[in-house]
C-alpha cells in the first residue's frame, strides 16, 4: 500500500512537468501530449512509499484526450533485480486550474497534487502536496546541474515545504 501511494506522487510529478514556465492558475487548457515522456525523481521529501528505492523514473503516455497512462519504475537498492512497476492514470480535473491534478492507481482512490514549479526549456518540475508533506523534484535526464537542484530549493522553500530532509535520488543504474 505505501509503494501505491509513492507512485501517486511520482505520477504526478510526471504529469506537470511538461508544460513551458510557470503555471498560474487560469492559465488555461494544457496540451497533454507535452507530458509524454520519460522523467527522472531527482529529490523528494521523504516518504515510506519510496524507501529503499533507487533509479525512479516515471513514463507518461496519453492514451485518451485528456488522460494520461502513468508508469512508475523503481529499483530496489539492495537487490536491482527487484523492481517495482506501478501504472495508473493521471488527469487535470480542471483546465482553469492546470497546476491542481489527479492521479488514480486503484479504483476509486485518487490523490491530489499541485505542480509548484516547471521549467520546459531546462527539462525540470517540482509536485507537491496539498499538505506540504510531500515533495518531488523531476527531470528529463537523470543528472540536473547543481545551480539548477539548488535555484529549485528556494523555489520549494518559498512555497512553505520544508528542505532539510531532502532525499536525492540515485540515478546511476544500468537499464
Amino acid at each position: 500500500m505505501r509503494l501505491i501511494k509513492y507512485f501517486y506522487v511520482l505520477s504526478l510529478l510526471l504529469l506537470l512537468s511538461c508544460v513551458t514556465g510557470k503555471v498560474h492558475e487560469g492559465e488555461g487548457a494544457i496540451d497533454y501530449k507535452l507530458y509524454q515522456g520519460k522523467w527522472y525523481e531527482i529529490a523528494r521529501l521523504p516518504n515510506p512509499f519510496e524507501e529503499g528505492l533507487n533509479c525512479i523514473t516515471m513514463n507518461y503516455e496519453v492514451h485518451d484526450e485528456g488522460i494520461m497512462m502513468v508508469t512508475n519504475k523503481g529499483y530496489n537498492k539492495n537487490d536491482p533485480s527487484d523492481i517495482k512497476i506501478l501504472t495508473g492514470k493521471a488527469w487535470i480535473p480542471d483546465g482553469k486550474e492546470p497546476q491542481k491534478i489527479k492521479i488514480q492507481f486503484i479504483w476509486p482512490i485518487t490523490k491530489d497534487y499541485i505542480l509548484i514549479h516547471i521549467d520546459n526549456t531546462k527539462g525540470l518540475a517540482i509536485l507537491g502536496s496539498p499538505t506540504k508533506y510531500q515533495l518531488w523534484i523531476l527531470s528529463r535526464s537523470p543528472k540536473v546541474a547543481e545551480e539548477d537542484i539548488q535555484e529549485l530549493i528556494k523555489i520549494v522553500q518559498k512555497n512553505g515545504y520544508k528542505t532539510d530532509t531532502l532525499v536525492y535520488v540515485d540515478q546511476n543504474c544500468k537499464e
